[in-house]
């Protein structure tokens, strides 16, 4: 009898871990006095990513596919502002996509990667907006990790609604890549007024 209640104990635990492993690593840490919702992308949203990648969406409709845990608490009328701005993916060029119609509000996107070994990299990425009396009402910056320069390996992400002027995402480790070219794609915007920048790091190469 015993030995059976074990049994079934070590498969619910077995179980247990599985699921855990197909939910969004999601935590809060202080950052410039404001709380900020980091996350990292399951095996699934880096599907969802792929699949979308390139296509002609808003940034609502992406961040409702793909990223729902950065939604969490965030007002109707920034969700609104999402859904009216369509998403621009991240071409390589850092570049403040919307700089004519403010020249006193700028966005700095930028990415980072390290190849700790041939087995590990290390990637993530930053977002500053300058230019404002008071700090956004919400902002966002996900660093897409890629591997030769036209797959979507791994993604990190952060957010916060607590007014902050910078936000970095977590310093990612990426476990065991395969074979080739890999840099850092970086996406990142504000809302009221919408705004959106991005970044591209510089390459490394595996093994």
């Amino acid at each position: 009898m015993a030995k059976g209640l074990y049994r079934q104990l070590a498969l619910l635990i077995v179980i247990s871990i599985l699921c855990i492993g197909t939910l969004p690593a999601v935590s809060a840490a202080d950052a410039n006095g404001g709380s900020v919702r980091t996350s990292s992308a399951n095996p699934e949203q880096i599907v969802l990513i792929n699949k979308l990648w390139g296509s002609d969406i808003t940034v609502g409709e992406y961040m409702e596919k793909v990223h729902p845990e950065h939604l969490v608490g965030v007002s109707d009328e920034v969700k609104k502002d999402l859904y009216e701005h369509k998403m621009i993916w991240p071409d390589g060029n850092n570049q403040d996509r919307f700089s004519e119609l403010s020249k006193t509000i700028t966005m700095h996107v930028s990415g980072w990667i390290t190849k700790v070994s041939s087995t590990r990299i290390r990637y993530g990425g930053t977002s500053t907006v300058t230019g404002m009396s008071d700090p956004p009402g919400y902002i966002y910056i996900e660093a897409f990790l890629m591997k030769d320069e036209v797959t979507q390996v791994d993604s990190t992400s952060a957010s916060s609604t607590d007014g902050v002027y910078t936000i970095s995402t977590q310093n990612k480790l990426y476990m065991w890549p395969e074979a080739g070219d890999y840099d850092v794609h970086t996406f990142g915007y504000i809302s009221h007024p919408y705004r959106e920048a991005s970044g591209e790091s510089d390459s490394i190469t595996i093994p």
